[in-house]
């Protein structure tokens, strides 16, 4: 979420943000924002959800209008959103505690791989927030008996199945991603971190991921791959969608689209990244 400051240049805090990010879910998705969605959701009074609103306006002239025939607000012409995150999944989210009857239309598929033991990452979890070097214990595939590492963690990373944490390695002279459940909970802390995340190149470094359709694909199914992902039909006359990530992230993102390996069958295939797009990665792609 981005943090924004009101008319006086002053951030604002926690709490209304958390209500503003609100304001925008409901407008985004909902296209009409009430009193009454304030205090389901925040359990506050209606004069209180009133005045929220005023706030909101205050901070944001004209962005949004009452509309007297639906009797509650709606997004103008000049409404452009303040805060990140109004994606469906967030906004099906936040609202889940206030929608009652959302259970019964709303099924999480969670990652089996997730759950986490928290005494296992507790140090790493407090290095990470304290800035400090840490040496841990963590076991991996090329080394299976945990041994010790001394890192400066500065990012928490959730690849869509499980999490890590990228950290600079002292053993390895480099920044390197840790997953979570690999760690064996023993831990001492080293003092001060020398290295985070503006030390980090590849986090730095930001690319963009061009996919499209399969070019194996008839163009009526193309069109449906494209309407899947969000594709616009570009000047060149193929579908395609820009993805930005950085490039530490690039292989969680290219295992999300399922584009790391190549399929016989088109059908299965779907998507691949455009071909100027893959020789642009190929310094960032494993050898």
């Amino acid at each position: 979420m981005v943090e924004t400051t009101d008319q006086n240049s002053q951030p604002l805090n926690y709490n209304i943000q958390q209500r503003f990010h609100f304001i925008e879910l409901i407008i985004q998705w909902e296209g009409r924002l009430t009193t009454n969605h304030l205090q389901q959701h925040f359990g506050v009074s209606r004069s209180n959800a009133s005045q929220l609103i005023q706030d909101y306006l205050a901070l944001n002239p004209h962005s949004l209008i009452y509309n007297n025939s639906l009797k509650g607000y709606q997004a103008s012409d000049n409404f452009i959103p303040k805060f990140k995150q109004l994606d469906l999944t967030n906004y099906l989210k936040t609202t889940q505690a206030s929608m009652q009857d959302q259970s019964k239309y709303l099924t999480w598929l969670n990652s089996p791989l997730a759950p986490i033991q928290p005494d296992k990452v507790r140090g790493v979890l407090q290095a990470l927030k304290q800035k400090l070097r840490v040496d841990v214990g963590y076991a991996s595939i090329a080394s299976p008996e945990f041994e010790s590492r001394i890192i400066s963690p500065h990012n928490l990373v959730f690849d869509g199945t499980r999490w890590h944490v990228r950290a600079y390695c002292e053993k390895n002279q480099d920044f390197r991603d840790f997953v979570l459940t690999r760690f064996s909970g023993e831990y001492e802390f080293e003092g001060a971190a020398q290295f985070d995340q503006k030390h980090d190149t590849l986090w730095q470094t930001h690319l963009n991921v061009i996919i499209e359709p399969d070019p194996r694909l008839a163009q009526n199914k193309a069109r449906i791959i494209a309407l899947d992902h969000q594709m616009q039909l570009q000047p060149n006359g193929r579908y395609q969608r820009t993805l930005k990530i950085r490039a530490a992230l690039l292989l969680y993102l290219l295992k999300q689209l399922g584009v790391v390996s190549y399929h016989v069958n088109p059908e299965a295939q779907q998507i691949i990244l455009s071909p100027e797009c893959l020789a642009q990665l190929q310094p960032y792609l494993p050898r």
